[in-house]
């Protein structure tokens, strides 16, 4: 019973932006209706390593949704999944600009019918511009919001972060958004449509980039491990003795001065006015002489600001992620535990939940079709034959 209980929301996602949107939804107790095609489902299913018959990734972005086998090219699905609309409070997709419109699925016919429904609709590029009808995934979005030529070392070509960075952030952004639109359907008693392409998450977060090259005409490059701005920051990754990595973050006027003493103290620099750029290399050579516990000790005794740089293995080891319940394990439908991250954030009052983690495609079929439709076991069954729903 988290404190979206009682919301409703159909999802027509798939990999990977508009799926996370709607856990991010589920985790709170909004009851996810996941459409997928009878067959295959979600692509997000096969990617990665597997567990059975979906990959370990689905069951984490699958959680708290009841999976709905529906083909809605066929009038009949069609006219199920309108029908789950009727109720509904949102409608989450990520098909490329057109594609629903011609299913029967469009914002303008689905306003007019459901004037009360809300449509996230997420796409490469969005639905208006030159580009809107150009294929779109969170590596091109990355590219194109500015992010990708902001990582990796300066003479080097630009990196991908490791991880869905495109997709997730705007997933977030995304259902973020749904909330505003509840907000003001609560106001007026009207849904609107949510337009969001995928780069314009990252493109919002790298805000200062825009001002500083139209005002000041200064194009921002890459700077390895450091923070664009030399001058302003210290932000490092470093090498200990020991094969670990700590990250340095010295943000502040303050936090540089601590970053100064150390340096100073074991007088590695002999400057009082030495710069960020001068201070970096020092701190970095010093550190990879002493083992990690050892570096980052002496650094916080400092009041520098440090900390590890984690692996999957030393999360799942960490005291502190423990105390907080960072990681909870929850059980697919073949009765196995699935460790994973908890709900973010920690509501004091109400807090999310993670129920269960991702279904076996199609389990709640039958289900949804009786609890929300009125449909009996033979119409279900009728259904089931004629390849409408699985």
């Amino acid at each position: 019973m988290g404190p979206l209980t009682g919301m409703r929301v159909v999802e027509l996602g798939h990999a990977l932006a508009a799926p996370f949107a709607g856990s991010l939804l589920g985790d709170f107790g909004a009851d996810i209706i996941k459409i997928e095609q009878p067959g295959h489902g979600d692509s997000l299913r096969a990617m990665g390593p597997q567990l059975d018959s979906s990959s370990v990734w689905w069951s984490v972005t699958g959680r708290n949704k009841r999976s709905v086998c529906i083909d809605f090219k066929k009038p009949r699905g069609l006219e199920l999944v309108r029908a789950l609309l009727e109720d509904a409070d949102v409608l989450v997709e990520n098909f490329r600009p057109g594609v629903l419109d011609r299913a029967g699925l469009g914002w303008e016919e689905l306003h007019a019918a459901y004037p009360q429904l809300i449509m996230l609709s997420i796409s490469g590029y969005g639905r208006g511009g030159p580009y809107s009808d150009r294929p779109g995934f969170g590596k091109i979005a990355e590219a194109f919001s500015g992010a990708t030529h902001l990582t990796g070392e300066a003479e080097q070509p630009p990196t991908h972060p490791g991880y869905s960075l495109g997709d997730a952030t705007t997933g977030l952004m995304g259902a973020f958004g749904i909330m505003v639109a509840m907000h003001e359907r609560a106001r007026s008693g009207i849904g609107q449509s949510i337009d969001l392409a995928l780069y314009e998450t990252l493109f919002r977060m790298i805000e200062w980039q825009i001002p500083l090259n139209e005002l000041q005409g200064w194009e921002v490059h890459r700077t390895g491990t450091q923070f664009p701005f030399n001058e302003a920051f210290l932000t490092d990754i470093c090498a200990t003795s020991d094969g670990y990595n700590i990250v340095i973050s010295a943000a502040t006027t303050k936090s540089l001065a601590s970053i100064r003493s150390l340096l100073l103290e074991h007088d590695l620099i002999t400057d009082t006015a030495a710069t960020v750029l001068d201070m970096a290399p020092h701190l970095r050579a010093w550190v990879k002489t002493l083992p990690r516990d050892e570096a980052m000790r002496v650094l916080r005794h400092y009041d520098v600001v440090v900390g590890p740089v984690h692996g999957a293995a030393d999360m799942t080891s960490d005291p502190h992620l423990a105390a907080r319940g960072n990681i909870v394990t929850a059980a697919d439908s073949n009765g196995r535990s699935i460790p994973m991250p908890n709900v973010v954030p920690m509501l004091q009052g109400t807090p999310g939940e993670v129920r269960w983690a991702g279904p076996n495609l199609g389990e709640h079929s039958g289900e949804v079709m009786s609890e929300l439709l009125g449909l009996d076991e033979a119409q279900i069954a009728q259904l089931v034959a004629e390849g409408v729903i699985a």
